[in-house]
């Protein structure tokens, strides 16, 4: 599972979201089924899918991806988590250019 975060990043960082994308969902459908729906991990994948999502123009996946992501994360864990604090900058900076 890490090797297809790690190749979805791959592509995501040369602009390839086109090919990133699957493989984030790849990623978060193999991680839900191995750790669960509310794992720590599914909710950064879909984190990380939404990066690609906001590249490609599709902010309403993308937000969808970062409100899941973050309310797993903040029920899980609570609010002042970092890694929530870093979902919730991500949702905050996902409509600027």
């Amino acid at each position: 599972m890490n090797s297809l975060i790690n190749l979805a990043t791959v592509h995501k960082d040369l602009h390839e979201y086109e090919l990133a994308a699957p493989l984030y969902e790849k990623a978060i459908e193999a991680r839900a089924k191995l750790e669960g729906e509310n794992s720590m991990n599914v909710a950064m994948a879909k984190a990380m899918a939404a990066g690609a999502y906001r590249d490609m123009g599709k902010y309403d996946i993308a937000e969808a991806y970062l409100k899941d992501a973050y309310l797993r994360v903040a029920m899980e864990f609570g609010e002042d988590n970092v890694s929530a604090a870093v979902i919730l900058n991500s949702m905050g900076m996902l409509y600027k250019k």
